[in-house]
């Protein structure tokens, strides 16, 4: 049964109780109901931004600027050969060139800004967006991606991405390539199609939904690599700069920080403390170095670091505590001592 959209408005707000929570939960264990979802966060997003940038501000610094420019002085009448001298005088054009240089500059220092659209996320934040050819996007939390400004859909359809995405491609009637900008020099060429990357300094990583994907890999010390993926193909690059193919993959766990499932197959506990740390900003302890060779498996559903950690605090039989922004985790008998 579908849930009203005013209750799953509320579990974004983070006011659900457990039980509103665990019908949402069940309404989307139907992979049938998850676009809707989708579409519901996008809507609640626009309606309660997490970010809002002052614009304003600077934008009406700019427009007072406009309306009142600086007095212009009128002109003196001298002699030509007065003028002359005074053009040519030293401090004039030293005058000249660092205005010159300045304007250079700040050009310079402001090319992104002028070029690029760059949208970003912050932790516990999810963001989707849909591009002028049609294609969307889905941003995980603390990810950016970078679009040009002029000629995109035209001139080209290439894209910078760092952190993760999932992205839904129009195929459009020249067969313009859409182009993914990864790290460590790697790029994503598609003609239409669904699919993820992670684009992070410790991992890079693209699995591939539905459609056709070329990898291209190009490093400074290594011959240029190209890949051609499949549907169910997971593709990894290591820190020695080599693609790694991993054919029918579990493609039903695609892409789960959409919709804020957490998916761990025989996963160390180290690792799923960094996937917390990534995902939520909040820095994550293990009292005991031992715990980090700790496995888990299983699907966790959780809005926020505390129900996360919770849960894997009952799952594994560890305790959960709290210190500045601090979570840590710790056995039974560690945290007796420490108290």
């Amino acid at each position: 049964m579908e849930p009203p959209k005013e209750l799953v408005f509320t579990y974004f707000a983070g006011q659900a109780t457990s039980v509103q929570q665990k019908a949402i939960g069940e309404w989307l264990a139907n992979p049938e109901n998850r676009e809707t979802y989708f579409q519901w966060l996008d809507e609640w997003e626009r309606t309660f931004p997490q970010y809002a940038p002052d614009t304003a501000h600077y934008l009406g610094q700019f427009r007072q600027r406009l309306d009142s420019p600086n007095t212009v002085q009128p002109l003196s009448i001298r002699s030509l050969t007065e003028e002359s001298r005074s053009f040519w005088h030293p401090g004039r054009w030293l005058v000249a060139a660092t205005v010159t240089l300045s304007l250079l500059a700040g050009g310079w220092l402001l090319r992104d800004t002028l070029f690029y659209s760059t949208i970003a996320t912050g932790p516990r934040q999810l963001r989707s967006l849909k591009l002028p050819d049609g294609s969307t996007v889905a941003l995980n939390s603390n990810s950016t991606i970078r679009i040009p400004r002029i000629g995109y859909g035209w001139l080209s359809r290439r894209v910078s991405l760092t952190g993760d995405a999932v992205f839904d491609v129009k195929h459009l009637s020249d067969d313009q390539p859409f182009l993914v900008q990864a790290t460590d020099g790697l790029t994503v060429e598609v003609l239409g199609t669904e699919f993820s990357v992670r684009s992070r300094a410790e991992r890079t990583e693209v699995v591939l939904k539905r459609g056709k994907v070329n990898l291209h890999y190009a490093a400074s010390d290594k011959p240029a690599q190209n890949l051609l993926m499949k549907p169910g193909d997971r593709v990894t690059l290591d820190s020695r700069g080599s693609l790694h193919l991993q054919d029918h993959s579990d493609t039903t766990r695609f892409a789960n920080w959409r919709y804020r499932l957490f998916s761990f197959n025989a996963t160390p506990l180290r690792d799923v403390a960094s996937q917390i740390q990534k995902v939520f900003g909040v820095t994550v302890q293990l009292a005991d170095p031992a715990l980090a060779q700790r496995t888990l498996t299983g699907t966790i559903r959780a809005g926020s670091s505390d129900e996360l950690a919770e849960a894997l605090a009952e799952l594994l039989g560890l305790k959960i505590s709290h210190r500045d922004s601090n979570l840590i985790f710790s056995t039974t008998s560690e945290t007796q001592l420490t108290q």
